[in-house]
């Protein structure tokens, strides 16, 4: 398989890093140790080989608009039914509502204070923060076992916990810029341009696990 990283990362960051499958929502990484592990499986819709489950004649395309974000268990689900039980409009239809799904998590509030927005904040602050720590580059785990998987890691945090968190606080701003003062939403500003550039500078590379649709 040769999968472009624009399209890994497309594909995960729309999932959020989830499973597409309805009532599933599977965090597509395991955080079980210090060395945790990428589970996620990006899956064909229409199979790469004609042979292939929902294949055709020319085969399937290793494109995000081809692929779909499974967890194990629903990746082997979806190939090993029953011809016709899982067509490509229905794998279309569950990462269109998926994607949805995650997108309308990004809607903002209009708060009514100054400190009720700063709160709500700071979590994903925290949240961010705390991925950092973790499985960033200077983490303690990174730089005691350079040869633990965190630097596959890495990027996935970045896109399925840091830059939809950024999303977040940016449309935050963007709603409800009249709470700040002059000084606070300059600062506001500040931040909404190192998001951007935070989510262009995640185009690097990104592990490429992933279950084949034959």
């Amino acid at each position: 398989m040769s999968i472009k990283d624009t399209d890994v990362k497309k594909l995960w960051g729309l999932s959020a890093g989830r499973c597409s499958r309805p009532g599933c929502d599977e965090l597509c990484i395991r955080f079980l140790t210090d060395d945790p592990t990428v589970i996620g499986e990006m899956a064909h819709i229409i199979a790469k080989s004609p042979d292939g489950p929902r294949g055709v004649s020319d085969g399937g395309s290793d494109t995000y608009q081809n692929l779909i974000l499974l967890c194990p268990t629903h990746h082997t689900e979806i190939d090993k039914a029953a011809p016709g039980t899982f067509s490509a409009d229905v794998l279309l239809d569950w990462k269109k509502q998926h994607e949805a799904e995650v997108n309308d998590g990004f809607s903002s509030p209009v708060y009514s204070s100054s400190a009720e927005m700063a709160t709500f904040v700071k979590r994903l602050l925290i949240e961010n923060e705390t991925a950092w720590r973790t499985y960033g580059p200077d983490s303690p785990t990174a730089q005691s076992n350079p040869l633990s998987n965190l630097h596959l890691l890495w990027p996935l945090r970045k896109l399925d916990t840091i830059v939809p968190n950024n999303r977040r606080i940016v449309n935050i701003i963007q709603r409800n810029s009249t709470l700040f003062d002059v000084p606070g939403y300059a600062a506001a500003c500040l931040f909404v341009e190192h998001a951007e550039g935070f989510e262009g500078e995640s185009a690097e590379y990104c592990p490429k696990r992933s279950g084949t649709s034959a």
